[in-house]
């Protein structure tokens, strides 16, 4: 089968994704990210932990013991905290992709198996779905949005 995105390609992709869910983190008042929520769901910051969580997940099965830590412990408490973290985070995927190899090497991650090109895809998927709900959040609390069409690479 022929490769529909390049691992640089997939790359830029996910890191658009990252730097638009990083504007919707920011543009979130600081009590409003941890606590706002519509028909208890998750505050956004709970959405945030899910992607930073899961996404370590994927790296640690990856690399084992190479792969260093996005987040241990409890997640933080304030905004300025979260955007270092997810700041962090995202050194670690520059420099941990390219030790990636195989992208098309299968891992069983919560009793689904993917390769980790298709494990890529489905995280750019959750955190769009998620940001969506984020976009509602703001939009509940008069505050406009990021437009979601602001890709870092469109601009480029």
């Amino acid at each position: 089968m022929k490769e529909l995105l390049t691992p640089e390609a997939l790359l830029t992709n996910l890191k658009d994704v990252r730097g638009l869910t990083r504007k919707v983190i920011e543009a979130f008042p600081e009590k409003d990210l941890f606590e706002f929520n519509i028909a208890n769901l998750r505050p956004f910051s709970g959405m945030v932990e899910e992607f930073l969580r899961v996404m370590d997940y994927l790296f640690k099965e990856r690399f084992q013991e190479q792969h260093t830590l996005f987040l241990e412990g409890a997640f933080p408490t304030t905004k300025a905290e979260v955007l270092a973290l997810w700041d962090r985070a995202t050194e670690i995927l520059d420099r941990e992709w390219q030790k990636v190899g195989d992208y098309t090497q299968p891992f069983t991650i919560y009793q689904m198996t993917f390769s980790f090109a298709q494990w890529i895809l489905y995280f750019i998927e959750n955190e769009s779905h998620h940001r969506g709900q984020g976009y509602t959040y703001l939009r509940a609390l008069g505050i406009e949005p990021p437009f979601f069409w602001g890709r870092e690479s469109f601009n480029n």
